[in-house]
């Protein structure tokens, strides 16, 4: 069974995508699958690092009311060894809406080998949703 932060690759049961793809998704604290999203494509992390890992997380206007097996098949859950985890503040942590930068919301590193190699078989490839206002500027 799923646990909260799980990182799975889903496809939707009504599937109105053209492409067939499989898409990103994390279990939230309800038990319910919201899709993740990057703000770009470029590595998260440094190449020394050694890791090549891109930056996702939940867009809000994708969190509610989240997905269910009703609406999705999940068809396998990433392995420990493709993921990782970060948070940051809400918001840069500045501005109305956090001021003191107690809101955080949860980073999930996704190993970049998941998007680029070969999708299940029966889907065309691993869909990235881009949403460039999700980054935080310092």
């Amino acid at each position: 069974s799923l646990m909260v932060m799980d990182i799975v690759l889903f496809s939707r049961k009504k599937n109105s995508d053209p492409e067939n793809a499989l898409e990103l998704g994390a279990i939230q604290e309800d038990g319910t699958l919201a899709p993740i999203s990057a703000w770009t494509l470029e590595s998260a992390f440094s190449e020394s690092s050694g890791s090549d890992a891109i930056e996702f997380l939940v867009d809000e206007e994708d969190r509610f009311p989240g997905l269910t097996s009703d609406d999705v098949i999940i068809h396998t859950l990433l392995d420990e060894s493709l993921i990782s985890y970060g948070s940051r503040q809400v918001g840069g942590g500045k501005g109305p809406g956090n001021p003191h930068g107690e809101e955080s919301e949860l980073l999930y590193y996704v190993d970049r080998s998941v998007i680029e190699e070969e999708a299940l078989e029966g889907f065309s490839k691993v869909k990235v949703v881009i949403n460039p206002e999700l980054e935080i500027l310092w």
